[in-house]
C-alpha cells in the first residue's frame, strides 16, 4: 500500500512539474508577444546572434516546442530564410541545456519557499486584473510549481527505486540499451528534459546507491535529447508547410547526431571520473553531460548553415507544388499559434486583400470604359470572396490562442477584414453595372468614361496611402496622427470629386427630366463614394491599431 501511495505522489509531482512549466512559459510568451518578430528579423543575418537569440528565448520560456514553433512560423512568413533558421535551431539546443541549471537546486528542500511563491502568485492573479500583473502572477505560480514538481518526483522516485523488490527488478533489466529506451520513452511522452533528468538521477540514487550506474544513466541522458526533439516534431508537424517541416526535421536530426558522436564516451572512464570529481552528484554530472552534448556540436555546425539547409531540401521534399496565388492566404498552424508570428502574417494577408480588391476594381473600370467584355472577372470576384473568408477565419482561430492584451488588436483587424468584404460587394455592383452597360446599345459618352477613370485614379492613390499605413505597422513603427490626417485629406478630395460629377450629371439630366439614379454612370459614382468611405474606415482603424 505504501508503494502505491508513493507512486501516486510521484505522478502528482510529474503533473505539477509539467503544468508549472507550461504555465511559466505561457506567461512569458504572452508577455513578450510581438517582440519576438522584431528580434528574430533584426539578428537573422548574423548566425552567432541568431544562435544566442534562439538559446535565450528557449532558456527564458523553458519550452523548446514554443521556440521551435516560432522559428517554423518565421520561415513560413519569410521573416527568416531556411538557411538562417539553422542557427536558431542550433541555439535552441544550447538554450535547453542552459535551462537545466535550475535543476541544481534539487535537494535543497525549498518546499516552503516554493509554496509561498505559488501562494503569492495566486494572490496576484486573484486581486490584480491588469494584464501585466496577471502575467507576473501566472509566471510566479508556474515557476514555483516547476520546482515543486521536480522535488516531488525526485524524492518519491528515489524512494520507490530504493524498495528492495523494485531495486532488484530494475537491476535485472539495467541493460544499457534498455536504459536508452527508457530515457527516450520518458522524454518523448513527457516532452520534458526536466522530468526525464529527474527520473534518471533517481535511478542512479544518492552516491550511486540506485539500480543503475552513472555510465548507464549517461546513455539514458543522451537518448533524452532525441526523445524530446522527436516529441516536438510530432507536436508541431501536422498541417505545416514543407519549409516548416525542414526546420523541425533538422531539429531531430541534430539531436540524433549529438547522440551518435557522444556515444563512444560510454566506453571511456571520463564519465566516472567526472562523477567522482563532483562528489558523486548525479544531477550535476548529467547536467554537465547534457550541456556538452548540446553545446559543442551546435557550435561546430554553426558556420555550415547553407550546406545544412541544402541537405534538408534534399531530405524533405514537397509532395507537390501549388502555384495558386490564393494559397498564400492559408497560414499554417505554427504561424497562427504564436502571436508574434501570426499577427504580422495576418497584416500582410490584409494588405494582399486590399491589393487584389484595388486591382479588380481597376480592371473592371478599364473594361467598362473601353467597352470590353467583363465576364472573365466574375471568377476573380468569387476568388477574392473566398480568400477574405479564409483570412477572417484565420483571425478567429488566432483569437482563441491570443492573450487578453492581444485580443483588441485582432478584433480591430477583423473589423478591417469586414470592410474589405464591403469593398468586394462594391466590385460585385461594378460588375453588374458593367454587364448592363455592355447590353445597352448606347454606352457611356467619352466625358463620362474620363470621369470614371479620374475617380478610379484618385482611389488608387488613396489605396497606396493605406498600404503605407500597413507597412508602417509591419515595420514595428507607430502610425502618427498627422499621417492619418493626410490620408483623410485624400478621402475628402475623392469625396469632393464624386460630388462634383454627381452634381454635374444631375444638372444635365434635370433639363431632360430624367431622374439620375436610373443612370448607370450616376450609379457607378455612388459605388465609388462607398469605396471611398470603406477606405476611410480602414485607415482610421489602422490608426487605432497603432495606438
Amino acid at each position: 500500500m505504501e508503494i502505491v501511495y508513493m507512486i501516486i505522489l510521484a505522478l502528482a509531482g510529474l503533473g505539477i512539474l509539467l503544468y508549472g512549466m507550461s504555465l511559466f512559459s505561457s506567461a512569458l510568451e504572452t508577455s513578450l508577444g510581438s517582440r519576438f518578430n522584431k528580434k528574430f528579423s533584426k539578428v537573422a543575418s548574423n548566425p552567432f546572434k541568431s544562435y544566442l537569440v534562439g538559446s535565450g528565448i528557449t532558456f527564458l520560456t523553458q519550452k523548446v516546442t514554443l521556440t521551435c514553433g516560432m522559428i517554423m512560423g518565421f520561415v513560413d512568413v519569410g521573416t527568416i530564410t531556411p538557411k538562417q533558421s539553422i542557427a536558431f535551431v542550433l541555439g535552441i539546443s544550447f538554450g535547453s541545456a542552459l535551462s537545466m541549471i535550475v535543476m541544481m537546486f534539487q535537494g535543497l528542500n525549498l518546499t516552503i519557499v516554493l509554496s509561498i511563491l505559488c501562494f503569492v502568485g495566486a494572490l496576484i492573479t486573484l486581486f490584480f486584473k491588469t494584464n501585466k500583473m496577471q502575467q507576473i502572477g501566472q509566471a510566479l505560480v508556474g515557476f514555483g510549481m516547476l520546482f515543486l514538481g521536480i522535488e516531488l518526483v525526485g524524492t518519491y522516485a528515489t524512494e520507490i527505486f530504493a524498495i528492495p523488490a523494485v531495486f532488484d527488478f530494475l537491476s535485472s533489466i539495467s541493460n544499457p540499451f534498455v536504459v536508452i529506451l527508457i530515457g527516450f520513452l520518458v522524454s518523448f511522452l513527457t516532452t520534458s528534459t526536466f522530468a526525464s533528468l529527474t527520473i534518471i538521477t533517481a535511478l542512479v540514487g544518492v552516491a550511486g546507491s540506485g539500480p543503475i550506474s552513472i555510465e548507464t544513466a549517461f546513455l539514458g541522458m543522451l537518448a533524452v535529447a532525441v526523445g524530446t526533439a522527436l516529441s516536438d516534431y510530432v507536436y508541431t508537424i501536422a498541417g505545416q508547410s514543407v519549409e516548416a517541416k525542414r526546420v523541425t526535421a533538422f531539429h531531430v536530426l541534430f539531436r540524433l547526431f549529438t547522440f551518435l558522436i557522444c556515444l563512444p564516451f560510454y566506453f571511456t572512464p571520463l564519465i566516472s571520473m567526472l562523477y567522482n570529481s563532483l562528489e558523486q552528484n548525479a544531477v550535476m554530472t548529467l547536467i554537465i553531460i547534457h550541456m556538452v552534448q548540446m553545446t559543442i556540436p551546435s557550435l561546430i555546425l554553426l558556420p555550415f548553415g547553407q550546406g545544412l539547409s541544402k541537405m534538408m531540401e534534399k531530405l524533405v521534399r514537397p509532395k507537390k507544388e501549388n502555384d495558386s496565388v490564393y494559397a498564400d492566404f492559408i497560414l499554417p498552424d505554427n504561424v497562427i499559434s504564436v502571436f508574434g508570428v501570426g499577427y504580422p502574417s495576418l497584416l500582410k494577408s490584409t494588405r494582399k486583400l486590399l491589393e487584389l480588391s484595388e486591382q479588380l476594381q481597376k480592371d473592371l473600370i478599364v473594361r467598362i470604359t473601353e467597352k470590353r467584355d467583363i465576364r472573365g472577372l466574375s471568377g476573380r470576384i468569387k476568388g477574392l470572396e473566398k480568400v477574405i473568408k479564409v483570412t477572417s477565419n484565420t483571425a478567429i482561430r488566432m483569437s482563441a490562442k491570443a492573450g487578453e492584451n492581444e485580443l483588441p488588436k485582432l478584433n480591430v483587424l477583423l473589423n478591417i477584414i469586414n470592410d474589405i468584404i464591403y469593398l468586394n460587394e462594391r466590385s460585385k455592383k461594378l460588375y453588374n453595372y458593367g454587364s448592363d452597360l455592355l447590353k445597352k446599345t448606347k454606352p457611356l459618352v467619352d466625358s463620362q468614361n474620363k470621369a470614371l477613370v479620374k475617380v478610379q485614379d484618385e482611389l488608387m492613390q488613396f489605396n497606396e496611402l493605406v498600404y503605407g499605413l500597413i507597412d508602417t505597422l509591419l515595420n514595428g513603427q507607430n502610425i502618427e496622427n498627422k499621417t492619418v490626417k493626410l490620408v483623410m485629406e485624400r478621402n475628402k478630395k475623392v469625396f469632393a470629386l464624386c460630388q462634383k460629377f454627381k452634381k454635374t450629371t444631375y444638372s444635365d439630366y434635370v433639363k431632360s427630366k430624367r431622374y439620375p439614379e436610373n443612370d448607370l454612370f450616376f450609379s457607378i459614382i455612388l459605388v465609388f463614394e462607398d469605396v471611398n468611405t470603406d477606405l476611410a474606415n480602414i485607415a482610421i482603424k489602422l490608426g487605432i491599431l497603432s495606438a
